[in-house]
């Protein structure tokens, strides 16, 4: 039962679709469709500088080594990501600024038609803060801009994400921290009734604005990654924390010729994590199924014997491509395991069986070994691991889908 984790995401539905030209997939450079104007997905070892020197076409916003460093975890997809760590200690790269971040150079052309496609994982220590942070943005032109914010951020604010869309606050709804969270942005950068404003979470619609997206000046804003927090830079200002750490992963920028497709994270019908609620077939008081999606790694289902299992329910047939499963001691164990899917919550059917890596607490992903298909609920059903205890333990699982 061998495990396919390592293996890009997109390449591993290609290859169990035998449909590689049809799928979108991760290219490397060079191989983009002809509307991706960058890839940024740290697969290129060129693009693997940090924290020296950005990659090709960026620049850096830190002065610390660990501002902004290339990891082999988590990763979206692929073997690399990025990983962001902002502390309120750090010394400022620019006058009264708290900032880890890689950007774009101002010399964006006026009128840009862009689609921005990224993904993020705040880490499971990313706790509850009432001060915000900016964690993507478009900043306007250096000179012969508007000054101020902005015109458009992505923002953890009190527990939930937020977009800043020039002074008007959109709330999304609470974060989850250990997860990967898939974007997609689609503006035309005017500042006339031409503008427009559409962004993507996991695949689903959450926002759409016509008009002008920004104030003026000769150039497009340019874009943004990373950790600002603007509150550490006032010493009468309240934070209940003193680090920051998250990780980018997947980033793609295209202009008036892509599609959402181009840009999206994963193959076609894998865009991202769907809310579920969880039931078990056995569980100990103590650790009931909901623990197993509350976004919390430090809690957990555990159920007892040979096909202990917990479900899913998506609320409604989607479209599902594979899960994301963290085994509670998962760096000193494997698992055996199962993954069925259903319509009706009653005929199963496989989907995906084999082991986990015994390396590591994260959640795994897996993709179906048949391809995506229509179902609500989602059974992982436990037969064994390397202790040897007869109980399955996990910390989180998700289903990813569209």
């Amino acid at each position: 039962m061998a495990s396919i984790r390592n293996r890009s995401l997109a390449a591993v539905a290609a290859a169990a679709l035998g449909l590689v030209a049809a799928v979108t997939v991760a290219q490397p450079a060079g191989a983009d469709p002809a509307g991706v104007l960058r890839t940024l997905d740290w697969e290129d070892p060129t693009d693997r500088t940090l924290p020296v020197a950005p990659p090709p076409g960026f620049l850096k916003q830190f002065v610390t080594g660990h501002g902004a460093t290339t990891v082999t975890s988590p990763v979206r997809a692929g073997g690399h990501a990025v990983r962001f760590q902002l502390d309120r200690t750090d010394a400022s790269p620019a006058a009264g600024s708290k900032r880890a971040e890689i950007n774009q150079p101002d010399s964006q052309p006026a009128n840009a038609e862009r689609w921005y496609g990224f993904s993020i994982n705040l880490d499971p220590s990313w706790a509850y803060d009432t001060s915000s942070e900016i964690v993507t943005q478009w900043h306007q032109c250096d000179s012969g801009c508007p000054g101020g914010s902005p015109p458009l951020a992505l923002l953890t604010s009190k527990g939930r994400w937020q977009i800043d869309f020039r002074g008007e606050f959109v709330d999304l709804g609470p974060y989850r921290t250990g997860v990967w969270t898939d974007w997609v942005f689609h503006v035309r950068w005017r500042t006339d009734d031409a503008g427009l404003l559409e962004v993507w979470r996991d695949g689903a619609p959450v926002l759409t604005r016509t008009g002008a997206v920004h104030g003026g000046g000769p150039r497009s804003p340019y874009f943004k990654i990373g950790i600002y927090k603007w509150d550490w830079a006032f010493a009468d200002r309240h934070s209940s924390v003193d680090r920051r750490v998250m990780f980018h992963d997947e980033v793609r920028i295209g202009d008036e010729r892509a599609t959402y497709d181009d840009v999206a994270s994963g193959p076609n019908g894998c865009a991202g994590a769907l809310p579920a609620t969880a039931t078990a077939s056995t569980h100990e008081a103590a650790n009931p199924p909901a623990r197993a999606v509350d976004g919390d790694l430090g809690t957990r289902w555990s159920g007892e014997g040979f096909g202990a299992a917990l479900v899913l329910d998506l609320g409604a047939v989607r479209r599902l491509c594979g899960t994301t499963v963290a085994w509670h001691r998962g760096d000193v164990r494997w698992n055996d395991y199962t993954v069925y899917t259903s319509a009706d919550g009653v005929t199963y059917t496989k989907a995906w069986e084999g082991r986990s890596t015994g390396a590591t607490t994260a959640p795994e992903t897996e993709l179906f070994t048949a391809g995506p298909r229509d179902a609500r609920f989602v059974k992982i059903s436990w037969w064994a691991s390397a202790e040897g205890n007869g109980w399955a333990s996990i910390t989180e699982a998700a289903v990813l889908g569209s």
